[in-house]
Order: structure tokens, then sequence, then C-alpha cells
């Protein structure tokens, strides 16, 4: 096992894309608002620009991953420490999610059948977050057979021929997913999507980053900074004005075509991997020291636990917001108090309950130093 040195980057991008799931989960509230006027549209817009939050997160498991797990080391071991990570936070949460959902107001839901038990820990569904857990299980259950195949390809020179293979295998899955899904049942895509292949390509990219992480650094930093923002800005205005567009003239979210989902899914990786070149720009910079700095690093460094208590917070957040108010999602003030309540009380929680025995343990917190992947 290769010795572990500490990604200055991943902190960062670990509080980047815990912002961009708070944001998505927020402005996905736009389905509530009973006109399709200019803050129902905006709220679209974020919602798909956001959604880069996840394969984000995904880079970074293959990212760092590939920093610990290199060359020869034990296979028990490893298996031991995913699983110790990961299993009993996603097992908890998915309990209390199936007691207490947090879609719409939040409930005691009472004791679940067996059927939501089982969907719920295969599938992800006790909440509309936990699915990201279904993903990342299988990868790094298959880490060791992956990081394999790719050194052969890497031995071999061929590895950016691996990441072209794997991004058109990717886009070709997960438009599959959505054809599927249209013609034999919604409940296939919630499968298919959740499967390891629909982000593949991400886990791989993060893999490939950690082997040539000099290389990367050395081929990012030349770059214009205003050019990789321009790029990652035109396809957050592609893909988020493809979908305004799209609820716009057909009414709503639930108007859209299943050509606007393929395409969707044709186009999303081309604006994922510019804001994974932004996010790290920005890292860089706030390198630099200051409070805004340390800041970042602290909520990335709570940002697993902040990933998995936030939708307890905004439904709490939102209650108490409606009813000392009047307001409700229709309203503009709603989304950025909102936002602010959740990212600062999500956070507040979690770094209270990482100095907490067990309860540190279970939502991140300071282990993210300790056990990195």
């Amino acid at each position: 096992m290769a010795a572990v040195a500490w990604i200055r980057e991943i902190e960062y991008l670990r509080g980047f894309s815990a912002l961009a799931v708070i944001a998505v989960h927020i402005s996905m509230n736009f389905t509530l608002i009973p006109a399709v006027n200019l803050l129902a549209l905006l709220n679209v817009f974020v919602y798909i620009a956001a959604h880069f939050a996840v394969p984000v997160f995904i880079f970074i498991s293959g990212w760092v991953l590939a920093a610990r797990y290199w060359g020869e080391y034990s296979g028990p071991v490893y298996y031991r420490r995913r699983a110790r990570a990961v299993l009993p936070p996603y097992l908890l949460f998915t309990a209390l999610y199936l007691l207490v959902p947090v879609e719409g107001a939040i409930r005691f839901a009472g004791v679940p059948a067996l059927d939501a038990v089982a969907s719920a820990l295969f599938l992800g569904t006790a909440a509309y977050h936990l699915w990201f857990f279904a993903v990342i299980i299988q990868l790094y259950v298959l880490y060791p057979l992956i990081v394999r195949g790719y050194n052969v390809f890497d031995r071999a020179g061929a590895a950016l021929f691996l990441l072209l293979a794997l991004l058109f295998f990717q886009i070709l899955w997960n438009v599959g997913a959505h054809a599927i899904g249209a013609f034999a049942g919604a409940d296939w895509y919630t499968v298919l999507i959740r499967l390891f292949p629909s982000h593949l390509f991400y886990f791989v990219l993060g893999i490939h980053v950690a082997r040539h992480t000099g290389r990367f650094r050395s081929v990012l930093r030349p770059l214009s900074p205003a050019r990789v923002i321009a790029a990652a800005g035109a396809g957050a205005l592609l893909v988020g004005g493809m979908w305004a567009a799209t609820v716009l003239l057909s009414g709503g979210f639930s108007g859209a075509t299943l050509g606007v989902f393929c395409v969707y899914r044709l186009l999303e990786p081309f604006y994922y991997v510019p804001v994974i070149a932004v996010l790290v720009l920005v890292a860089w910079r706030l390198e630099a020291g200051g409070i805004l700095s340390a800041a970042s690093r602290s909520f990335g460094e709570h940002s697993f636990g902040i990933y998995l208590i936030h939708p307890f917070v905004i439904a709490a957040a939102a209650s108490l917001w409606f009813s000392l108010t009047g307001f409700s999602w229709a309203d503009w003030l709603t989304y950025p108090v909102i936002f602010a309540a959740a990212v600062l009380v999500s956070y507040a929680v979690v770094r209270v309950l990482s100095g907490v025995p067990y309860a540190g343990w279970l939502v991140g917190g300071s282990r993210v130093r300790r056990e990195p992947g």
C-alpha cells in the first residue's frame, strides 16, 4: 500500500460539492410553485447546474482511494475499512429516514413494510439523497478489480483511451436507462441509474488523477482561469437553459420528453469535467490562507456528516420558516433563507457531533483525515 499524503485539493472539493448538494435539494422545490414563473425557472436552472455535486464526490472517492490503496495492499483490511466507514452511517440514516420522512413536512411514518426496507437498503430510497450510497458502495466493492483494469491500460500508455471509452460507455448506459425506463417502466430506470456503470467514468477519472497527480496539476496550472470558468459556465447555461426552456414550453418538469433526458445525459459529462477543473483552481486560490480558506476546509472536512443530515435540517427549517412568516416555496425569500439555514445548521450540528464519541464516527468529522477515502 502506498504512503498516504494529504491531497490539498480534496477538502475544498468536498465542501464545494456539499454546498451544491444542498442547493440541489432546496431548488428542487420549484415543483411546488403553482405557476411556471421566473422564480420556478431560476430554480430549475440551479437544480440542473448544481448536479455536478455527486459526480465530483465520486471523482474524489476514486482519487482518494487510489492514493491510499495502490500497489500491494491487504484486501481484507481494505474491505474492513470501507465497510466500517460507510455501512454504519448508511444503515443508521436509512432507518431514521424510513421512520421520519423528510419529503414535505417532517412526520413519524411508523414501522415500514419489508418491501420498503429492502428497497431502501438496496436502492437508497429511504430519502432523496441516499441513492448515492447505493452507487458508491458498489464502486468500493469493485475498486480492486477496477484499479487492476486501469493498471493494464496505464502500463500500456492507453489510460486516456480507457477514459474516453468509459465516457462513451457511461453516456450509452445512462441514455439507455432513460429509454428502458420510458418503455419498460420507471422501476427499471430507478435500478439502472443506481448501478455503478452510471458513474464509472468519474470514479476512474479520479483514479487516473491520483496516479498522475503531478501531471494533472502541471496541465491545469497554465490554463487561463477565465477560459476554464467560461467553459464551465457555458456548460451550465447549456444544460440548465435546456431544462428551463423545457419547463417553460411544456408547463412543468413532467412534460419533458425522452429526447430531452437523452440529450441531457449526453451533455452532462462535458459540463462536469470543466467544473472539476474550476473547483480545483478555486481550491488552489483558497490555499493561500485566510478566514475563508479555513472555513472552506472545515466545511469540507465535515461534508460527509453534512450530506447525511442536511435533509432533516432543510425540512425543519422550511417548516419553521413557513409557520413564522406565512411564506411558501413560491416566495423568493424562502430559497436563500433555507439555503443559509441548511448550510449553517448542518455544519454546526456535525461539528458538535464530530467531537462526541461514536456520534462523531457516524457523521464523519475529524475521521476524514485518518480515513480519507
